[in-house]
């Protein structure tokens, strides 16, 4: 009953142990139960995929999660930027000089080329919410947008509750009966 239970979580294997099952699979020392048994490996499928990979040239080891690119300050940008520009957009070099994904070296430099300001490489990310306009075009524009919103809602609101008195009106026989609305 107890081999019948599957395990909460899956098993890590080391690297050695690895190794070795996967020699003793290839040159046929033991039979592959005896292998599985030898190493505590749950199942042949874990057994050839690790063969596959030796035979590829792989060691078989875990498969690793990337990590979260690390912090990049406001000043740093700007620098990556800057050497960026200066190598010819070596985006790649870039990657490797200062520890970053080619993919953001590249994003950083478009977002200034696009608005060839500096303030573009902040990050803005939760800030906008709150902020409140800086002129009086800008709360005339924000009051409008926000006017529109509400016209909008009452819009739909009209819409549903004429749909709602006509769908309860369905059952009316007659043009003057009337069926009343109950809440």
């Amino acid at each position: 009953m107890a081999n019948l239970e599957r395990p909460v979580h899956n098993r890590r294997y080391p690297k050695k142990l690895k190794l070795r099952a996967v020699r003793d699979y290839r040159n046929h020392r033991l039979p592959t139960k005896e292998i599985l048994l030898k190493y505590d490996i749950r199942g042949l499928s874990q057994l050839r995929n690790w063969v596959i990979l030796y035979n590829n040239g792989k060691e078989p080891v875990r498969k690793r999660v990337r990590k979260m690119g690390r912090k990049v300050s406001y000043d740093e940008k700007i620098e990556i930027v800057k050497w960026v520009l200066k190598h010819n957009h070596d985006y790649k070099q870039a990657a490797q000089k200062f520890d970053i994904t080619y993919s953001r070296a590249y994003a950083w430099t478009q977002k200034y080329e696009q608005a060839n300001d500096w303030t573009a490489l902040k990050d803005r990310h939760g800030k906008t919410r709150g902020r409140q306009p800086a002129d009086r075009e800008e709360q005339l524009l924000k009051e409008i947008r926000d006017l529109k919103a509400k016209l909008r809602e009452r819009e739909v609101q009209i819409a549903f509750s004429k749909k709602l008195i006509e769908i309860s009106n369905r059952e009316v026989k007659r043009p003057n009966d009337i069926k009343r609305f109950k809440k």
